[in-house]
């Protein structure tokens, strides 16, 4: 092999190396381009304005209701407000206030809720979907009989530790939204 014959086969080598990395580089680029329009051209259409659905596992308070403007609760890292076109999220929510500010008439509701906690989805189609353990009418609340609720006893677990605190912090918050 003469030196010629080296030096072609190491400048193909160093061309084939030089393909191999435009290849990846034009493979990746066109491949989030297909996945871009993909989610485009497949995902479900958008609605015009905001739809909230609230429910509790006993009761659905709104289905796919839009007469209403923001919504206005407390995650656990912040005060979140939710209006129209709000970025897709998942929050969890724990327990609390939930102001659900009207535009149009709701039948038997105000829109200011105390909750026990759950969670908060907002879709990509604008739509918003509120699951709670439970949740009471800010004005059908009465803050003196807290402290007469029946509670049985804490366990002396972790489980029933834990359980404890979260009544006593779903206590405090309700005593200090509910007046």
């Amino acid at each position: 092999m003469c030196i010629r014959d080296r030096v072609s086969t190491q400048s193909t080598w160093g061309i084939q190396i030089l393909a191999q990395m435009l290849n990846r580089v034009i493979r990746d680029l066109v491949g989030k381009q297909l996945t871009v329009t993909q989610v485009r051209y497949f995902a479900a259409q958008k609605k015009q304005k905001m739809e909230l659905t609230l429910r509790t596992p006993y009761r659905t308070l709104f289905e796919n209701f839009d007469g209403f403007s923001r919504i206005i609760t407390k995650s656990n890292e912040a005060a979140l407000i939710i209006q129209n076109k709000s970025p897709a999220a998942i929050y969890v929510l724990p327990p609390g206030y939930l102001k659900v500010k009207l535009t149009t008439e709701a039948k038997n509701t105000s829109g200011d809720y105390l909750h026990l906690g759950g969670w908060l989805t907002v879709h990509m189609d604008n739509t918003c979907e509120i699951n709670l353990v439970d949740c009471f009418e800010k004005k059908e609340i009465r803050p003196d009989q807290f402290d007469k609720a029946d509670i049985p006893k804490e366990q002396d677990t972790v489980a029933g530790r834990y359980v404890t605190k979260l009544r006593k912090s779903a206590a405090r918050t309700f005593l200090k939204k509910a007046t």
